[in-house]
């Protein structure tokens, strides 16, 4: 399936479908070119920050042969690898993997038809959440390399839309008829970090971040799936969605530091979003996430404007490897130095969210096992990585808060 030309459409948070503009790719060169419509440029906005209005066509800055907002629409790893298995005669190429994406579960706002009139590409409803526990067969076989046609057609759909190289399912909420991320185990975990997951997004909760809503479906003692509430969403309608690398502009994943993020946290949306950032900087010390990477922070845009997307990756990492540093390129990185730094907000107000990180997270891993079913060795191997790399000292006596606020 080869693809050169694709309508480009928006859903608003009411369910209202606007045409935006059209996006090409050239057969010479395999870059994508966009140009808007006449009345999206009269009523619309950028759909992203590489994406700026104007009457004529578009092309990626810097070079680049596609656009950022555009390949946040697209799969990861792992929903590019289901893809590819479910068409087997012929890979999608050109636009046809952002087409293949199916449109009830693709990440944001935007809509793509092979016409203006034409219904969204990639039509079709997802599995319920009540059969979470029983697709996890055929995530474990298509991990393996055994997955039959049967098995890759229930798991298509689901996974079509999803980021990353984790095995996940967008999944119909049976409660809800809102929309999941399903996280599944992966065959090659040596520790039961989906519930780990779950500690820290309860950890950034409690510490007053915004932070997807999760539920976890156990599956054994050392093993469970993680449902993530989609936070792009709204009853008939959607958000539009960018993430922190296509925000900042990235073009090597090595160029990513918490003052960049900060810095196009601040362009785009103001302090609201660059403290945020500031104290997700603070949680990822915290919980020693080193998977806090540009792709697993965004921003949503409603009718009010672009704002930060709520916190929906934390994981813990059992090893010492380094994480996103705070400036620069160096690999260090703690609370001490997180308080030290100039992010152009009060320093109280940066201490004062940092203990309240620190304090929270500090004692999550002791109540893990009775609070979410933590095998009790997995808790004591996050919580002794934690220590080991988190200088709570700093902002903490014990677990009591150092400094007055």
């Amino acid at each position: 399936m080869s693809t050169t030309q694709l309508e480009v459409s928006w859903t608003g948070v009411d369910g209202a479908l606007t045409h935006v503009g059209t996006l090409t790719l050239e057969s010479e060169t395999q870059c994508q070119r966009f140009a808007y419509s006449a009345d999206w440029l009269e009523h619309g906005f950028p759909i992203g920050v590489d994406l700026p209005l104007s009457t004529g066509p578009l092309s990626p800055p810097d070079g680049a042969p596609t656009f950022g907002v555009f390949d946040d629409a697209c799969p990861g790893l792992w929903g590019r690898a289901v893809i590819a298995s479910g068409n087997r005669e012929e890979r999608p190429s050109g636009l046809g993997l952002l087409a293949a994406v199916a449109d009830v579960s693709r990440q944001g706002a935007l809509r793509l038809s092979a016409s203006v009139d034409a219904a969204p590409l990639a039509p079709g409803d997802l599995a319920s959440t009540t059969d979470a526990k029983a697709l996890l067969a055929d995530i474990e076989s298509f991990q393996r390399g055994d997955i039959d046609r049967e098995g890759t057609h229930r798991i298509l759909l689901g996974a079509s839309s999803q980021g990353g190289a984790r095995p996940k399912l967008a999944l119909r909420d049976d409660r809800t008829g809102g929309i999941v991320m399903a996280k599944y185990p992966a065959v090659a975990d040596t520790y039961d970090l989906l519930t780990c997951e779950a500690v820290a997004l309860q950890v950034a909760r409690d510490a007053g971040l915004s932070a997807c809503s999760s539920q976890l479906l156990r599956i054994d003692a050392h093993r469970a799936i993680l449902l993530v509430d989609r936070f792009d969403r709204r009853d008939r309608g959607r958000l539009g969605y960018q993430s922190m690398h296509t925000a900042a502009q990235l073009h090597e994943a090595g160029d990513f530091s918490y003052r960049v993020a900060v810095d196009a946290a601040r362009a785009l949306v103001g302090t609201q979003a660059a403290r945020a950032v500031v104290t997700r900087a603070a949680l990822s010390i915290c919980l020693h996430d080193v998977d806090d990477h540009p792709w697993n922070m965004g921003f949503l845009r409603d009718a009010d404007g672009w704002r930060a997307a709520p916190v929906f990756d934390a994981v813990p990492c059992p090893d010492e490897q380094d994480g996103t540093p705070l400036e620069g390129t160096t690999s260090e990185r703690s609370l001490e130095q997180l308080l030290d730094l100039d992010w152009e907000l009060p320093r109280s107000e940066v201490l004062d969210l940092t203990t309240r990180v620190a304090q929270v997270a500090r004692g999550a891993w002791e109540r893990a096992p009775k609070d979410f079913g933590l095998d009790p060795q997995d808790a004591r191997m996050c919580e002794r990585i934690i220590e080991s790399t988190c200088d709570f000292d700093t902002v903490l006596d014990g677990r009591e808060p150092r400094y007055a606020s």
